[in-house]
C-alpha cells in the first residue's frame, strides 16, 4: 500500500543494486514516484457529494433565503442542503401559529418553507429537512412534513428524524426505545406524505459506533429498509470549548487523515449492508463550533479537499459541511470557526449576504474536478502530499496533489507521475494563499468568489506532457489540480 511506503522502499533498494551514485542517478532517484494504476477503478465521484448543512432554526432568519445563498450553492454545482443540527429539537413548527413551548429557540411556519422552497428552486438543490424527535410528537413531525412536500416539491430530498439522537437522555442507554420512537414517526411522515423518503439514524458517534450498530441491525431486519440514506456526522478534532487543543498540524496531520478513512471505510461498509448509500450530512474539521486560527484559515482549504477526497474514494456518497450564516467572528455558539460561509459585517448578516470563507474555497476546487471514477493511486509521500486521480467518460483524466505542509518551513516538492496511459496535451488550476494560517488572499486559478457568490473560470497553465509520465512541483501549503488529455 502507498501508505506504509513498502513499494517505495523496495524501489530504493533495487535502484542502489542496479545503479551507481551518479549525480543523474542520484536525482532520480530522489524523486518519489506516484503511480496511477487505471485498471484497478474505485468508486464512482460526483460533486453532489460537495453538501452542506445548516441549523434548522436558520430558517426562521430572514436573511437565510432572501440574500445571495443561493448563489453560493449555484458556484459549487448541484447538491443537497441539509437543514438539522443541535437546534432542529430546540426549534417548534406549528403550521397553525400556535405559541411556542419554553424549550423552542424559534418557531418555524409555513412561510419558512416556503421560502426554503425557494432557495431550493433558484439554486437547483435538493433539500434533506430534520424534524423534532427530542420532544416528541410524531403528528407535528408529520404535519411539517407535509408541509415541506407542498413548498418544496420535488427539491425535497428526504426528511431527517432528529439530530445526533444517541446523545439524547432517552436513548444513550436505550437503543430499542430510539428505534420504537422512530418507527413511530417514520408510520406517521409516510402517512401524511406517500413515497416520501426518510433518512436516519444521524448519529454523533462512529458509524461503528453501539448505537449505530443497532440501528442498521434494526433496520436489516425489516422486510425492507424504511431509510434511502444512512447519515452519521464526524468531527475528527475536538475545540477547546471542549476541552481539546487542535493545532493545524493536527488538523493536517496523518492521525486525522487515518481516522477520516476509517469513518469512511465503515459507513461504506454499514451502509453496503442495508443496500443504500452511506453519507456524512453533518461534519467539519473541529467539533464545539471549531478552533479560531485553525479550522477558520487557509489550512482549513487544503483539509477539505482532502478530506472529501478520502471520504468519496472510500465509498461515502457525501459529506456535508456544518456551517452557520451570522455575522464572521461574533462570539460562539452562532458563530462557528469552521463555516464555508459567514457575513462580513452585521448588516450583511441580515440582509443575508454572505462571503466565502477559506473552507468553501476548497469545496470549489473539488468542485473543478468533475464527475468520474476514482483509480488507483500508490504514492510514497502521502502523508505530506495527498494523491488522487480520477478519470472522466471522455478519457481524460484528474489528478490532485494536495501539499498539507507548511510554506514557512518546508519548501516545494517535486513527484514523478507515472500516469498508467499516454497523455499529450494537459491543464493545471493551482489553489493558493500566502501561508497556512491565511484568512484572506486565497486564490482558485488566479480567481476570487465575488461578493456575490460567483466565481470567474479559473485561469489554467499549461501542462507539457507526452507519454506516460509527468514531473510536477506542488509548493507547499497549496493544492494543484491537472486535468490531461489524450
Amino acid at each position: 500500500m502507498s501508505r506504509n511506503g513498502i513499494r517505495w522502499s523496495t524501489m530504493i533498494g533495487v535502484s542502489a543494486l542496479l545503479f551507481t551514485a551518479s549525480t543523474a542517478v542520484t536525482a532520480t532517484a530522489a524523486t518519489p514516484v506516484i503511480i496511477i494504476d487505471q485498471t484497478v477503478a474505485g468508486p464512482a465521484f460526483s460533486t453532489g457529494s460537495l453538501g452542506l448543512s445548516f441549523e434548522a432554526s436558520d430558517l426562521a432568519v430572514p436573511g437565510f433565503t432572501k440574500g445571495n445563498l443561493a448563489q453560493y450553492l449555484k458556484t459549487l454545482g448541484s447538491s443537497t442542503v441539509r437543514i438539522g443540527g443541535n437546534l432542529v429539537d430546540q426549534t417548534f413548527w406549528t403550521s397553525t401559529g400556535e405559541t411556542a413551548p419554553s424549550w423552542s429557540t424559534a418557531t418555524i411556519t409555513p412561510a419558512d418553507l416556503t421560502a426554503l422552497g425557494t432557495l431550493a428552486t433558484a439554486s437547483g438543490w435538493k433539500v434533506i429537512l430534520g424534524v423534532n424527535l427530542k420532544h416528541l410528537d410524531a403528528a407535528r413531525a408529520a404535519d411539517e412534513a407535509s408541509h415541506a412536500a407542498q413548498a418544496l416539491g420535488s427539491s425535497l430530498r428526504a426528511i431527517e428524524i432528529g439530530n445526533e439522537p444517541d446523545l439524547y437522555p432517552q436513548y444513550s442507554g436505550n437503543t430499542a426505545q430510539f428505534f420504537t420512537d422512530f418507527q413511530s414517526y417514520v408510520t406517521a411522515i409516510t402517512r401524511a406524505v406517500p413515497g416520501v423518503s426518510i433518512v436516519g439514524s444521524d448519529a454523533a458517534g462512529a458509524p461503528t459506533g453501539t448505537f449505530q450498530n443497532a440501528f442498521v441491525a434494526k433496520e436489516k431486519a425489516l422486510a425492507h429498509p424504511n431509510i434511502s440514506l444512512l447519515t452519521s456526522h464526524y468531527y475528527p478534532l475536538v475545540s477547546n470549548t471542549c476541552g481539546g487543543n487542535p493545532t493545524i498540524s493536527d488538523m493536517l496531520g496523518t492521525t486525522t487523515r487515518n481516522n477520516e478513512k476509517a469513518v469512511a471505510d465503515a459507513m461504506t461498509a454499514q451502509a453496503k449492508n442495508l443496500g443504500v448509500p452511506g453519507v456524512f450530512d453533518e461534519g467539519n474539521s473541529v467539533v464545539c463550533q471549531g478552533q479560531a486560527n485553525v479550522s477558520n484559515v487557509f489550512a482549513s482549504a487544503l483539509w477539505e479537499i482532502d478530506e472529501q477526497l478520502v471520504k468519496a474514494r472510500e465509498g461515502a456518497a457525501g459529506d456535508y459541511l456544518h456551517g452557520t450564516i451570522v455575522q464572521c467572528g461574533t462570539p460562539k455558539p452562532l458563530y462557528m470557526f469552521y463555516t464555508p460561509l459567514c457575513a462580513a459585517t452585521a448588516a450583511d448578516a441580515t440582509a443575508g449576504n454572505m462571503a466565502a470563507q477559506p473552507e468553501y474555497y476548497g469545496m470549489a476546487a473539488v468542485q473543478q474536478i468533475g464527475a468520474g471514477t476514482f483509480v488507483s493511486v500508490n504514492n510514497p509521500v502521502w502523508a505530506t502530499v495527498r494523491g488522487y486521480a480520477v478519470t472522466h467518460p471522455n478519457g481524460t483524466l484528474t489528478v490532485i496533489l494536495d501539499d498539507v505542509q507548511d510554506p514557512a518551513s518546508n519548501g516545494a516538492t517535486t513527484v514523478q507521475l507515472n500516469l498508467g496511459g499516454t497523455y499529450h496535451s494537459g491543464t493545471r488550476v493551482n489553489l493558493t494563499a500566502s501561508g497556512l494560517t491565511a484568512t484572506t488572499g486565497i486564490t482558485l486559478g488566479g480567481q476570487t468568489v465575488a461578493a456575490n457568490g460567483t466565481l470567474h473560470a479559473p485561469t489554467t497553465t499549461p501542462v507539457t506532457v507526452n507519454g506516460s509520465t509527468l514531473n510536477v512541483t506542488v509548493p507547499a501549503g497549496s493544492a494543484a489540480f491537472l486535468t490531461l488529455s489524450h
